[in-house]
Parts: structure tokens; sequence; C-alpha cells
């Protein structure tokens, strides 16, 4: 029991250090190219980077058009 107890810190470690690796290559990135993908759990369409994966903003109504979403 006591080993698990270690493996769950080293895994909870583990993932606030990749975090921390995502974070920082977000907020480096230039977000040049993005898609439109809709959010089911928050029931919208939000801008994603290509790159990085990081919701950069919300589409205009003509992105919403351009891409079928209205």
């Amino acid at each position: 029991m006591e080993n698990n107890d270690k493996k769950v810190e080293s895994i909870k470690k583990e993932i606030k250090s990749l975090k921390e690796d995502i974070e920082e290559i977000q907020s480096s990135c230039e977000h040049k190219e993005h898609k439109l993908i809709f959010k089911e759990k928050d029931k919208r369409v939000v801008k994603i980077c290509l790159v990085c994966e990081k919701q950069i903003g919300y589409p205009s109504n003509d992105e919403l058009k351009e891409n079928g979403f209205i």
C-alpha cells in the first residue's frame, strides 16, 4: 500500500510538470493557424491553435458561416 502512495505522488508530480511544459509551449506559440471546434460541454464553437492546441478565442459570425456552423 505504501508503494502505491509513492507511485501516486510520483505520477501527480509528473502530471504537474507536464502541464507546466504545455503552458510554456502555448505561451511561446504564435498561434498562426487555427481550427474551429464545437465544445459539447460548453455548447459553443471555439478557435483552437493547430500547433499547440490552446483555445485562442471565439469565431466571428463570418467564420462560423464559412465553416458550416451556421
